[in-house]
């Protein structure tokens, strides 16, 4: 799974809907989040996705030797990647007034990227928060449409818990 630190992202859109978790229901907010990483990242997805989507540069550099810029199908458009990590820690920190938001126990899915020439990767993802109170909602939706950076996303092998297939809502 993709690892973060810092990283600048978008919080795009946000959808609230309520889980039923045991007798309570519980507010869930699904944001969608929108970021660059260098293609590399695909690497951390399967080993084999970024050789397959890109070819290295006939002028290698000699100091990034596994330097791979050019596009191989550009025709291929946005790429889906199936798959569900939970629990995830989503740390949201807003650049303007330096305020942090953190969640230990999201869940991301609806991975999808756009591999561009060069080298970057345009990603979206659906990152499913509960929020413990009203002030903590607020908070949330305050950062709509707001740059942010992640502070730190990961999940172990053992916590992909399925094929990707869309939670019922």
């Amino acid at each position: 799974m993709m690892n973060f630190t810092e990283h600048l992202v978008m919080l795009e859109h946000i959808n609230t809907r309520m889980e039923v978790h045991g007798e309570d229901e519980v507010l869930t907010l699904d944001l969608r989040v929108a970021f660059d990483l260098p293609n590399t990242a695909l690497d951390q997805l399967s080993p084999t996705l970024r050789t397959s989507l890109y070819d290295a540069d006939d002028t290698a550099d000699m100091l990034e030797p596994d330097s791979t810029p050019n596009l191989r199908n550009p025709q291929l458009g946005t790429l889906k990647w199936a798959g569900r990590y939970s629990p995830v820690l989503f740390v949201f920190h807003d650049g303007e007034t330096g305020d942090e938001l953190r969640f230990a126990d999201a869940k991301l899915d609806r991975i999808s990227f756009l591999a561009q020439d060069g080298g970057t990767c345009s990603f979206t993802t659906r990152i499913q928060v509960h929020p413990q109170d009203g002030d903590e909602t607020a908070r949330v939706v305050d950062l709509l449409h707001l740059s942010g950076t992640l502070g730190t996303l990961e999940a172990s092998e053992e916590a992909l818990t399925g094929n990707g297939a869309d939670d019922a809502e």
